[in-house]
């Protein structure tokens, strides 16, 4: 009983400490929301062909601030867990400052043709961006 009570209470602060993270984050980016920029990336769309299952597959993305005001990357989700964006640029970026955003996507069980997305929250009009990463995945 006492482990139970334990885990639940754990859980309970773990939930809590998330949400006023992400209202913190929610204050914090306010400014930059209410004075959006532009963003242009090199390329929106990656096909890495043909892979094995179970091969890692690694690309990076870069873009350039292209507005007039700083540009900050609020969220940066993959579509799926074996679509992961590893890392991002966490700070501000001034008008003409390029940035990049690096993928993992793992075909292990993923056979087949793959389309993934990876969707990009900022302070731009409108504030998501969508890239995608696209391929076929070969039985072992």
């Amino acid at each position: 009983m006492f482990l139970l009570v334990l885990l639940t209470s754990l859980v309970a602060s773990c939930t809590s400490n998330e949400s006023n993270l992400s209202e913190d984050q929610k204050i914090e980016y306010a400014d930059y929301i209410d004075n959006p920029t532009t963003m242009e990336f090199e390329e929106y769309a990656f096909d890495f062909g043909e892979v094995v299952e179970g091969e890692m597959v690694n690309h990076t993305f870069t873009f350039e601030n292209t507005g007039d005001q700083n540009l900050v990357l609020i969220d940066v989700k993959g579509s799926c867990g074996c679509t992961v964006p590893e890392e991002w640029p966490k700070h501000p970026l001034a008008p003409g400052e390029t940035g990049e955003i690096k993928v993992v996507f793992n075909s292990k069980n993923r056979v087949g043709n793959a389309l993934k997305n990876v969707k990009i929250e900022a302070n731009t009009k409108p504030s998501i961006t969508t890239l995608t990463i696209s391929g076929v995945v070969k039985e072992k």
